[in-house]
């Protein structure tokens, strides 16, 4: 389904050159994450998240013309592509890391960071380090998308901030997806954070308990997508357990 640039800019927040950068790209060739797609950005919070996020990025000083220059956003989108051959077990966790850590070859924008990052991400189980990472794992699924900020001039006062959003974004878009999955994920014993919380009532009173601290965050720096997700929130009770 189409997302337009208006429907990023007046639900979520999403500053209009942001979204239209994305809404009108097209599609890449060769990357698993978008294939067999028609749109860029389309239903789906893996699709939707990317300029809600790169927006957040804008907001704490990162320049448009740093966030979309085409370089880094090709090397983005590769990114994306071996994360997606991992989720669809193409290729090791372990390849996956190195595949990205090949990108970055050539050099490395924030180099005090990328350190931290691989550290973090080559644990076993991914667990707290530092500022990285979430106690339950299954809300740390998505953090090889923070590679990005390895390619990008930041402070570490602005990476410290990117790292915070992050946590406060995509782990509510994975709540979110996790609530509706649940059934699914629990017949078919898959990764499921509403289980790792817990399960039953106890599992579902702490994940609305996450979303509702991370929406509050959110409202500190884009009150419109702190709005959209508490309204969204409402419509998950009747898929928890």
């Amino acid at each position: 389904m189409f997302i337009s640039v208006k429907y990023l800019q007046n639900f979520m927040g999403v500053d209009q050159t942001i979204g239209r950068f994305f809404v009108d790209r097209r599609i890449p060739t060769d990357n698993a994450f978008w294939s067999k797609r028609l749109l860029y950005i389309s239903r789906g919070n893996g699709f939707v998240s990317i300029p809600v996020y790169y927006d957040l990025l804008w907001r704490i000083g990162i320049p448009k013309e740093i966030l979309l220059e085409e370089r880094h956003v090709v090397l983005m989108e590769r990114i994306m592509h071996y994360a997606i051959q991992f989720e669809l077990e193409q290729i090791t966790f372990e390849q996956q890391i190195e595949l990205i850590k090949e990108l970055f070859s050539d050099q490395i924008r924030n180099p005090d960071f990328f350190k931290q990052l691989t550290q973090y991400l080559a644990q076993p189980i991914l667990k707290p380090l530092g500022n990285l990472g979430m106690e339950i794992p299954a809300l740390n699924r998505a953090d090889v998308f923070l590679f990005i900020l390895c390619d990008l001039p930041m402070t570490k006062e602005q990476t410290d901030r990117a790292i915070v959003y992050w946590y406060a974004l995509h782990p509510t878009y994975l709540l979110m997806d996790d609530i509706y999955d649940y059934q699914f994920d629990k017949q078919n014993k898959e990764e499921n954070a509403i289980v790792e919380l817990g399960d039953g009532e106890m599992g579902s009173r702490r994940a609305l308990d996450i979303l509702q601290q991370n929406a509050k965050l959110l409202a500190g720096i884009n009150q419109p997508l702190s709005t959209f997700f508490a309204k969204s929130f409402s419509g998950l009770i009747k898929y928890l357990p």
